[in-house]
């Protein structure tokens, strides 16, 4: 029996986008500190949460040229219902604009360094034309097919002529590649077009346009490719300079705290720090990365009204294994001395009874009690002249009584201006009877 064989079908084509730029930041919330007070080892360690709202745009396309499907430019018919089609869809409700480009400059310049996809931060030859100023739009690479793109100024440094962009850069483009300003006249919906958003499709109006002329969208897309968050952790409370992705990971003692965070996710706990880290300051960055491997950037101004730069000091180490010692009218609170760098010392506080109560707690040492090794020692009697509260400030401990003790650690170097402490969560009991010394200590 033979084997029969259709016939091939006829052909369909599927073109793959180029890579359409990052997801938007996503935008830092709360920002939680708490520390560990259980667990194996308990040292007080700080642990920070952070909760963000997830993107749901893409970052903007700066000016995307409208294309025919050879690559050519499309331009302007200047008829009524004549179309023009975005490369990318579906277009996000209230985030475009179109343009139609009304004049060029004839003081061009140049790219001094290439360029690649989702760049914010370019260099020219100098002198910088002096039309290319903030808030101007610029054209690269005018008339080249598949390359021409329109972007507007943030900032321009004329002395080195470096330029930042306020959206990242569509196309990558070679050192020499020519730079103009141009002139864009913004468009009014309704008046001049009408918008598809499902298939970026605009459609000429009555007027709207100028035939001949080029027209251009500015716009951003809905997410469809989130992939994963990163989040990296700066010391200081400086920002760093240029708070894209590369910058952060240049930045001197930068550490990842996690660079696989589920896309689902809309939290995290940096559980990350060390004693050593205690009492420092610290920013963090979190980057929302779409399948394609594109990082969201951090521009100045999303910084400022979205606080992605966000200053966390952690609190001191809280102090371990609390012990009283019992004489007549006197005890003697212990506790391990903390290794941490940052701590300068101590705060002890005594409530009456065998249950602290911090609204009847009152602070027992006069100066800070020093860091120490080993074990720290607290005298609390009428024979601590050198740091204890006056018995008018604090009554001396007399047999029969029974008080609570709790420790702090206060921090050395702090950002905030009234200091930074912990909060004790161990206990340290101590009971005395009348004519002799007995009780017990603890955690």
């Amino acid at each position: 029996m033979s084997i029969l064989e259709s016939q091939l079908s006829q052909q369909v084509i599927a073109n793959l986008a180029a890579d359409i730029l990052a997801p938007e930041p996503p935008v830092l919330g709360l920002i939680q500190a708490t520390q560990f007070v259980d667990g194996l080892t308990p040292k007080g360690k700080t642990r920070i949460t952070l909760n963000w709202a997830a993107p749901i745009k893409n970052e903007f396309i700066g000016g995307e040229l409208f294309k025919n499907p050879d690559n050519t430019p499309d331009f302007a018919d200047g008829a009524a219902g004549a179309t023009h089609e975005a490369q990318f869809d579906p277009i996000s409700a209230g985030s475009y604009t179109v343009y139609e480009r009304t004049g060029v400059s004839a003081a061009p310049t140049s790219l001094s360094a290439s360029t690649v996809h989702g760049q914010r931060v370019i260099n020219v030859v100098t002198p910088v034309p002096g039309d290319i100023v903030a808030d101007a739009f610029i054209v690269i690479e005018d008339g080249v097919s598949g390359k021409e793109e329109y972007v507007q100024v943030k900032s321009v440094n004329t002395g080195t002529g470096e330029i930042v962009l306020k959206d990242g850069l569509f196309f990558g483009h070679a050192s020499g590649a020519a730079v103009k300003q141009v002139t864009l006249a913004a468009k009014t919906e309704t008046t001049h077009y009408t918008i598809d958003l499902p298939t970026g499709v605009i459609s000429e109006l009555a007027g709207g346009f100028t035939a001949g002329n080029r027209v251009l969208l500015r716009y951003q897309t809905t997410v469809q490719d989130l992939d994963h968050y990163e989040l990296y952790r700066v010391p200081g409370n400086a920002p760093v300079s240029v708070p894209t992705k590369a910058g952060v990971l240049a930045a001197s003692g930068v550490a990842t705290v996690n660079a696989a965070i589920s896309s689902a996710a809309t939290s995290f706990q940096d559980q990350t720090p060390g004693d050593a880290d205690n009492g420092k300051d610290f920013s963090y960055y979190l980057f929302a990365v779409d399948s394609q491997g594109n990082a969201s950037n951090l521009s100045h101004e999303v910084m400022t009204l979205n606080l992605h730069l966000v200053f966390v000091e952690l609190v001191g180490t809280v102090p371990q294994a609390l012990a009283t010692e019992i004489s007549t009218n006197k005890v003697l609170v212990s506790w391990d001395a903390v290794t941490d760098p940052n701590a300068n010392g101590y705060n002890i506080y005594r409530s009456p009874g065998a249950t602290f109560n911090p609204a009847a707690a009152l602070k027992v040492n006069s100066t800070l009690i020093p860091k120490g090794t080993g074990r720290v020692i607290f005298d609390d009697s009428a024979g601590n002249a050198s740091n204890r509260q006056p018995s008018g400030t604090v009554s001396f401990p007399q047999d029969g009584q029974t008080f609570t003790y709790k420790v702090e650690t206060e921090d050395t170097v702090t950002f905030w201006s009234d200091g930074t402490a912990n909060i004790p969560a161990l206990d340290a009991t101590a009971a005395k009877t009348a004519g002799a010394g007995d009780g017990s200590g603890g955690r």
